[in-house]
């Protein structure tokens, strides 16, 4: 046997190692991609789903209900939207509300938990899902009533959940969609934007509650002077807001876009 023989088969052994060790990885790797693929049609499914049966009840509460978008205390007990909310709430007793931003994928039920973490991985259904759901901050007891209703969602690579709110970044869009729609648990609504903002995870963009209208009229100035848009929308004493997070700059930020509630 010779020398120069045994460094051939020496070679040939290393090249298959070689070999070996980079398929393994990409096996590994597809299995990996295909893993975070199957995830987020999972994900996407549910949605989808709830989406479509959603769309079916919305469609009976506004033609047999036009005047939902009327003040809350003048708005009758029950009606069609009451039956839309009580067919989710039955669904998941976490339901609090509906979000629809136009020319959009946000389509999606919001819900609220005791804590902040559990709906950051599991989806309306319960299902484990880094696509989770939208949720509203445990620390607003009043549900969709707050002052400030703040609402977070994961800004998904496939688009999905709250990752077209970076829409609203451009000019073009936030122009042509000023205003977007939530169904609640006291009926319909449109909130029209007055800011859009890039700020930290620990900004006082986060503040639930406010001591009085002062305080309220002076955080609202504060945010539309962060706002990268000049809404140029007046924001009352007695208005309700809403305040849409997600994280963006590779979770380092966060994009939030705030509208007030259109009573009438």
């Amino acid at each position: 046997m010779t020398t120069k023989w045994i460094k051939k088969r020496r070679s040939r052994v290393i090249r298959t190692v070689v070999f070996v060790i980079a398929l393994a990885v990409f096996l590994i790797s597809a299995w990996q991609l295909l893993s975070i693929f199957l995830e987020y049609k999972r994900g996407s499914d549910e949605y989808d789903s709830l989406a479509s049966q959603a769309e079916q009840l919305l469609e009976t509460a506004q033609a047999e209900n036009p005047g939902e978008t009327q003040a809350a205390e003048e708005r009758p007990s029950t009606g069609p939207w009451t039956q839309f909310h009580n067919t989710m709430l039955a669904q998941n007793e976490d339901y609090v509300g509906w979000i629809i931003i136009e020319d959009t994928k946000i389509n999606y039920p919001i819900v609220q938990f005791s804590d902040n973490s559990w709906y950051l991985n599991h989806t309306f259904e319960g299902q484990e899902n880094s696509s989770g759901a939208l949720f509203e901050d445990c620390g607003i007891p009043e549900k969709m009533e707050g002052k400030n209703v703040i609402v977070y969602g994961h800004n998904m690579k496939n688009g999905s959940m709250f990752a077209n709110l970076k829409k609203f970044r451009e000019d073009d869009f936030y122009e042509s969609h000023k205003t977007f729609q939530v169904y609640t648990e006291t009926g319909f609504y449109t909130y029209e934007i007055f800011a859009v903002c890039v700020v930290s995870p620990d900004s006082d963009a986060y503040t639930l509650s406010f001591a009085d209208d002062a305080a309220f009229l002076s955080y609202v100035e504060q945010m539309q002077a962060q706002s990268i848009m000049d809404t140029g929308v007046q924001v009352q004493a007695e208005d309700r807001i809403i305040t849409l997070s997600t994280c963006v700059n590779n979770n380092r930020d966060r994009l939030i876009v705030q509208a007030r509630r259109l009573e009438s």
